[in-house]
């Protein structure tokens, strides 16, 4: 063992062992509190930031696909500009790596009115072979629609928003009135309600049978809005676009129609630009958690070199050189972060774990978009953060080494 391990090991020894209450224990109870506290809020700002991203990310997703393939420089819900449902290339959309499933959705803008309550909607079409299992996980009341007989469907799936607004029930009949050089009207059953708790976006939209879109928008058989993208989980987004994108330029005929690829971010910018905002705050609490714990650090490791100037003055004397002394105080006051980081972590996971299995912080699904506090734990971004907290503060420890270096034998050795 080189001899700043054993000092570092054995100069305090004495101390911890008869437990004395002195005032550089005080402080280093006093750091390892606060580093244990800067990581617990690290933690949670990080697991809080991504479980807000992904609860609203799938959410989002799960009404329009992760990507959307739609004419281009159009607004699909206007039901005015078509494409074609038999693309050529759609076989090697099928076969992309990470693609899921594909299915195609027609939308119709419209007003629901109920008695002198009167709310415009978008009617979105979709067929049996339809991703249902979002829906499936938001459904509140009554059943899915049944898009699977051979005759035209009049059930629809309403959100508990629109009925709340709507003061509508299970089984009601709507009225729907579509508007273009005369007004149309049609009658719908609520077969049930959703509850997803985006809430522009619950109380606009209703899902219906993609015929009864189609016959509304007076389109073809083959012709639809567009079509949607289910990645499989772990894909990214940006990356499976961009085969897409190749499929569609290398592939295309000249029958084929014009089409733009969004992902689910560009659909809906006001959702991710929140979110946006959000991961800058956690930036900036996980620079201040960062520099709290640093200083701290700084401020004990100093206690610790005050409280052995006399040592630090005898080693000296027997001719250590100062980066070895400084090496001594520096593997204590790395015990010491470990220690308060090992806390921190604990604490952290403890209280995130029994969040997200038991929803205590309730938040107004109005204004965060879930009913309590979204938890997800990324054991990988955790342990980089924890990884570059550490080396970050042991670089901030390195500045009591100038104190070491003024530290004169001669004067320091008469200190008792």
């Amino acid at each position: 063992m080189s001899s700043y391990r054993f000092f570092a090991t054995n100069l305090w020894k004495n101390r911890d062992q008869k437990r004395e209450r002195g005032f550089s224990s005080s402080s280093t109870f006093i750091v390892t509190l606060s580093v244990s506290v800067s990581l617990f809020v690290m933690v949670l700002a990080i697991s809080i930031s991504d479980g807000f991203r992904h609860e609203v990310r799938d959410k989002a997703a799960g009404f329009t696909g992760d990507l959307t393939i739609t004419a281009p420089g159009v607004d699909p819900v206007s039901g005015l500009y078509p494409i074609s449902s038999g693309l050529s290339y759609y076989e090697k959309l099928q076969s992309v790596k990470g693609v899921e499933k594909i299915t195609g959705f027609a939308y119709r803008s419209g007003m629901v009115k109920n008695g002198d309550l009167i709310q415009g909607v978008v009617l979105k079409g979709v067929d049996m072979d339809y991703e249902w299992d979002f829906f499936k996980k938001s459904l509140s009341r009554g059943s899915l629609p049944d898009f699977s007989d051979s005759l035209l469907s009049n059930e629809i799936f309403v959100s508990e928003r629109l009925a709340s607004l709507m003061h509508l029930d299970v089984g009601d009949r709507v009225r729907i009135y579509f508007i273009d050089n005369s007004v149309r009207v049609a009658s719908f059953q609520i077969s049930g309600f959703y509850d997803a708790q985006l809430e522009e976006i619950d109380k606009t939209l209703i899902i219906a049978d993609i015929r009864q879109v189609k016959r509304l928008n007076k389109w073809a058989q083959d012709e639809i809005s567009g079509f949607e993208i289910h990645l499989k989980k772990g894909f990214d987004a940006l990356s499976v676009k961009s085969e897409i994108l190749n499929i569609i330029y290398s592939q295309a005929t000249v029958v084929d129609p014009s089409v733009e690829v969004s992902t689910v971010d560009q659909m809906y910018p006001h959702l991710f630009d929140w979110l946006k905002l959000l991961d800058y705050n956690v930036v900036v609490v996980l620079i201040l958690m960062l520099s709290v714990a640093g200083f701290n650090m700084i401020s004990g490791l100093l206690i610790l070199l005050f409280e052995k100037i006399s040592v630090i003055g005898l080693f000296k004397a027997l001719g250590m050189r100062d980066l070895d002394i400084h090496k001594i105080f520096l593997r204590k006051g790395s015990s010491i972060l470990l220690k308060g980081m090992l806390y921190g972590n604990v604490a952290a996971f403890t209280v995130a774990l029994v969040q997200k299995w038991f929803h205590i912080i309730q938040l107004d699904p109005a204004n965060y978009f879930v009913k309590a506090v979204p938890i997800h734990i990324d054991l990988l971004k955790i342990l980089s953060v924890n990884i570059s907290a550490y080396m970050a503060v042991i670089l901030l420890m390195l500045l009591p080494s100038v104190f070491i270096a003024g530290v004169i034998p001669g004067k320091t050795l008469a200190v008792k």
